[in-house]
């Protein structure tokens, strides 16, 4: 069962590339031009919730959906948006970035949770 849960977060640093490096920006960039599909620069929950679906493709992580929301929901947040809708969505820039990195933040309490959680209430 360990080497099963080291691999699952292997797979969610390799797969979220929240860091502020040039390697993972590049791969931001490439994940944002998926998730963007009809390339308007904003991110609704439906769209990253279909993104993490088809192009993350991590099944434990996209099952979830706590998870999701509440990363999507902050992160949206991080950043005052000069559009009129623009705060209703996830943007490009440090949102998406931060949405990334909330994703795997909060999978971490979801998991640690779920241990302590014995009534399942």
């Amino acid at each position: 069962m360990a080497k099963k849960n080291d691999a699952i977060w292997k797979e969610l640093q390799e797969k979220l590339p929240w860091r502020n490096t040039p390697d993972e920006k590049a791969s931001r960039d490439q994940i944002w031009s998926a998730f963007d599909m009809n390339g308007n620069g904003y991110l609704s929950l439906a769209e990253v919730d279909k993104g993490m679906r088809d192009v993350i493709q991590l099944p434990i992580l996209f099952a979830a959906k706590p998870v999701l929301m509440r990363a999507f929901t902050i992160a949206k947040t991080k950043v005052k948006s000069k559009s009129s809708v623009g705060d209703d969505y996830i943007t490009k820039g440090a949102e998406f970035r931060y949405m990334l990195k909330y994703l795997r933040q909060y999978y971490e309490f979801f998991v640690a949770f779920n241990k302590v959680d014995t009534g399942k209430d």
